[in-house]
């Protein structure tokens, strides 16, 4: 699914419209489905603008793309899904996670994200959505072809290598990579890939500012 038309040609273009995107986006997090009223929602409302931030830039990314089909790997609750499809509302989705269920800290209450993300979907009226429960481990190549991979599950070092791997097997012209400034895990990860799967592969790359960092890799258009 390499090279739509559309999709920006430089890093210079995708830096320009991501910068607008960003400026003029509007999107909120969901009232009752977000970080923001999540099972550890306190460590995100103590940052609330840190994190706000970060999920309007996903939102940006997703509109500077404009993906027609996209798969995210590590779903959890759909908060980040919910930035991405807001941006891209007819866009078919797949969002794969083990959607382990936690506790709630206030109440003790069971916290199910799986339930959480479709709620959160029949609410947004995002009509195009599939979840796959299972563990990425178990998963040789993903099941659909999409052009825009997302990339947030498991971030130590062996897992984000073996997802960054399991995200080409879509045939995505782009790969987006959250939390990817961690110079324990997901950094190293991110370079053995990008040296030793994408070398002569790659179009661009761009680094996204906020908590954590995002990586934008763009695939050599076919």
């Amino acid at each position: 699914m390499r090279g739509p038309a559309d999709s920006p040609k430089s890093r210079e273009e995708f830096e320009q419209i991501f910068s607008r995107n960003l400026t003029t986006c509007q999107w909120e997090p969901h009232p009752l489905f977000s970080v923001f009223t999540q099972y550890d929602q306190e460590y995100y409302l103590t940052q609330s603008e840190v994190f706000l931030h970060k999920y309007k830039c996903f939102y940006a990314v997703s509109k500077t793309i404009s993906p027609k089909r996209m798969i995210e790997l590590g779903t959890c609750a759909g908060s980040s899904a919910d930035a991405y499809l807001s941006a891209a509302p007819e866009a078919e989705y797949l969002g794969i996670d083990n959607f382990g269920v936690n506790t709630r800290r206030d109440d003790q209450s069971p916290w199910d994200p799986y339930q959480i993300a479709r709620q959160l979907f029949e609410s947004r009226g995002f009509r195009k959505c599939q979840l796959l429960k299972t563990d990425l481990r178990a998963l040789t190549s993903l099941p659909w072809r999409a052009d825009f991979v997302v990339v947030d599950a498991a971030h130590d070092f062996d897992n984000e290598y073996a997802d960054l791997r399991l995200a080409l097997t879509a045939g995505p012209d782009f790969i987006f990579v959250d939390d990817s400034d961690d110079e324990n895990a997901a950094k190293p990860a991110i370079e053995k890939f990008l040296l030793e799967d994408m070398n002569g592969l790659i179009d661009y790359t761009v680094p996204i500012s906020y908590q954590g960092g995002g990586l934008v890799i763009k695939l050599e258009s076919s």
